[in-house]
């Protein structure tokens, strides 16, 4: 029995990097998850994965910006399994995370916010119903170490702080529903990492070293772990809260 047994939990962005590895390290505590991105054939291999070591996965390729898309899938997971325990929102458009205030554009500020930080909301309010009928759930958001140094990642990191503000809120507000909502930060392999370190030789080397531990995190160990713990019974006393799951790059307080 792993500690997720019975639970349905639907995570997005979950065809790669850290949404990848909680919707495989949350299949092996037990739940049943519904994969989201916008590529089928991506979730459709996590999902033969899922499945090859004997949990259930169901593919839901959808736009997280798309309102109706998110009403969809919340949807059709609920008729699924008849209850939705946990949400992960990891999506984030791949957009270039890097720019300049002055030089990043209209369109790619619209996108990150859309895909983010309304997005994050918009799934939120979708599945609050469901858990409050299941008698409570977790939500957990993703945030990023981007907050504390936010020159060069300006708006992304704005976008980051507005969903570490809208979680905060939500845990105090949906308290007496029994639903808890946490950021993590995290920092793992993923393409978006590789494309961002592709920007400068030795990027990649020189992020490592400036992590306390000395390497970039592994999806499933590092980073799937940690939130299938807070997706759990086991974490029923934490909310509200943001916790780093990088290496020891950021202190929180």
């Amino acid at each position: 029995m792993g500690k997720l047994e019975g639970k349905v939990a639907i995570v997005t962005g979950a065809s790669q990097g850290s949404g990848y590895g909680a919707a495989v390290a949350m299949a092996r505590e037990g739940a049943s998850v519904a994969l989201v991105s916008r590529t089928r054939s991506k979730l459709e291999a996590v999902a033969r994965e899922i499945e090859a070591d004997g949990s259930v996965a169901m593919v839901c390729p959808a736009d997280v910006t798309d309102s109706d898309s998110v009403s969809k899938v919340v949807s059709d997971v609920a008729d699924k399994f008849g209850r939705i325990d946990v949400l992960v929102n990891a999506a984030q458009s791949p957009v270039i995370r890097t720019a300049p205030l002055a030089e990043i554009s209209d369109e790619d500020v619209r996108e990150l916010w859309e895909s983010g930080a309304v997005a994050t909301l918009a799934l939120m309010r979708a599945v609050r119903p469901h858990m409050i009928a299941a008698g409570g759930g977790s939500i957990i958001n993703f945030g990023s170490g981007a907050v504390h140094r936010p020159a060069y990642y300006g708006v992304y990191a704005g976008v980051k702080s507005a969903i570490q503000a809208i979680s905060r809120a939500a845990a105090m507000e949906w308290a007496d529903d029994g639903i808890r909502v946490n950021v993590v930060f995290p920092m793992s392999q993923s393409p978006a990492a590789d494309a961002d370190f592709a920007l400068e030789e030795g990027r990649a080397e020189m992020v490592a070293k400036a992590i306390p531990l000395g390497r970039i995190g592994d999806p499933i160990a590092d980073i799937g772990a940690p939130i299938a713990f807070l997706a759990s019974d086991e974490s029923q006393f934490m909310t509200g809260s943001t916790y780093a799951l990088d290496g020891g790059s950021n202190y929180l307080r």
